[in-house]
C-alpha cells in the first residue's frame, strides 16, 4: 500500500513539473510573440515616416521640377516673341526703307548727271554730300540686316581650316591693295567646329580691320595664332597698328559703335558687333587688349 502510495506521489511530482515547464514554455512563447509584434509595430511606424518622408521630396522635386518647366515655357515664348519682332524689324528694314532710300538715290544721280552744269560751286558741294549720306544710310541699313541675319540663321557646325580661311581673306586684302608692304604671319594647322559661313564673316572682319588699322603704321605686321586666355583655348588675331584706349572699350563691340573718326577711318562700327554675335551664337567668348600706338589683339574662343 505504501508502495503504491509512493509510486503515485513521485508520478504527480513528475506530472507537476512537466506541466510547469510547458506552462513557462508557454509564456516565454507568448512573451516573444509580444516583444516580436511590439518590434514589427515600431518597423512598421519608422517604414511609414520613411514613406512620407520620401512623398514630401518627390512632391517638393516635383514642385521645383515645374517651377524650372514654367520657367522655360515662359523664356520659349519670350524668345519666340523676341524672334518675331526681329522678323518684323528685318521686313521693315528691307522694304520700307530701302525703298524710299532708292529713290532718294536715284533723284540724286538724275540731279548729278543732268543738272549738276547748272550748279554752282555750293550746289554741286550739297549734292555730294547728299549722295554720300544716301550711301552711308544704305551701308547702315545693309549693316542692321546682316545682325539680325546672324542673329536668326541656323547654325551649322563642321570642321573649318582656319588657317586656310585667314591666308585666303588676307590673298584678296593684298589684291586690293597691292601698295601695302604687310608682314603676315598665320600659324598652320588651325581648325575649328563651326559653321563655315560665319567663321568667314568673322574673320574677314578681323583681318580686314587688322588691315585697315595697320594702314599709318611703318613695318605692318599681322599674326593669326592659337592662343590661350584663362583657361580657354582658341585664336588671337594681332596687330602692330595704330591700337586705341581701352577705357573706351565698351563701344568697341556694340553696333555703330566707332573707336576712331570717320576721316580717319572710314567705317560703319559694324564689323566687331557682328563678330561678338557670331562668337556668342557658337557659346564662345571675346575679348580685345590695346593701347594706342601699340597696336591691338582680339583672343577668341569658341563653345
Amino acid at each position: 500500500m505504501s508502495e503504491d502510495l509512493r509510486s503515485a506521489s513521485q508520478r504527480y511530482t513528475v506530472d507537476i513539473r512537466a506541466t510547469n515547464r510547458a506552462l513557462m514554455e508557454k509564456a516565454l512563447h507568448m512573451r516573444c510573440l509580444a516583444y516580436l509584434a511590439k518590434a514589427k509595430a515600431g518597423l512598421l511606424t519608422q517604414t511609414i515616416a520613411e514613406v512620407n518622408r520620401t512623398k514630401q521630396t518627390l512632391r517638393q522635386s516635383f514642385d521645383h521640377l515645374s517651377e524650372e518647366q514654367r520657367l522655360i515655357l515662359r523664356q520659349k515664348a519670350e524668345l519666340e516673341a523676341a524672334n518675331e519682332a526681329l522678323r518684323s524689324f528685318s521686313y521693315a528694314v528691307s522694304h520700307d526703307l530701302r525703298a524710299p532710300l532708292r529713290g532718294l538715290q536715284g533723284l540724286a544721280e538724275t540731279l548729278s548727271r543732268d543738272y549738276a552744269s547748272r550748279l554752282d560751286e555750293r550746289g554741286r558741294d550739297y549734292l555730294q554730300r547728299l549722295q554720300s549720306t544716301a550711301h552711308r544710310m544704305s551701308d547702315l541699313i545693309e549693316g542692321m540686316l546682316l545682325l539680325t541675319q546672324i542673329a536668326r540663321a541656323e547654325l551649322r557646325r563642321r570642321p573649318v581650316d582656319l588657317s586656310a580661311m585667314a591666308a585666303h581673306v588676307l590673298r584678296e586684302l593684298r589684291e586690293a591693295a597691292p601698295e601695302r608692304q604687310v608682314q603676315v604671319h598665320v600659324q598652320p594647322g588651325l581648325v575649328v567646329e563651326a559653321d563655315p559661313q560665319m567663321m568667314h564673316s568673322l574673320v574677314q572682319n578681323l583681318l580686314g580691320n587688322a588691315w585697315k588699322y595697320t594702314g599709318r603704321t611703318a613695318d605692318a605686321r599681322i599674326d593669326v595664332a592659337a592662343a590661350e586666355r584663362d583657361g580657354r583655348r582658341g585664336f588671337a588675331f594681332t596687330d602692330n597698328g595704330i591700337g586705341f584706349d581701352r577705357a573706351r572699350a565698351t563701344r568697341l563691340f556694340t553696333p555703330f559703335g566707332r573707336m576712331h573718326a570717320d576721316s580717319d577711318f572710314p567705317g560703319l562700327g559694324v564689323g566687331l558687333a557682328t563678330v561678338k554675335r557670331i562668337v556668342e551664337r557658337h557659346g564662345g567668348h571675346i575679348e580685345a587688349d590695346s593701347a594706342p600706338g601699340r597696336g591691338t589683339c582680339i583672343f577668341v574662343s569658341l563653345g
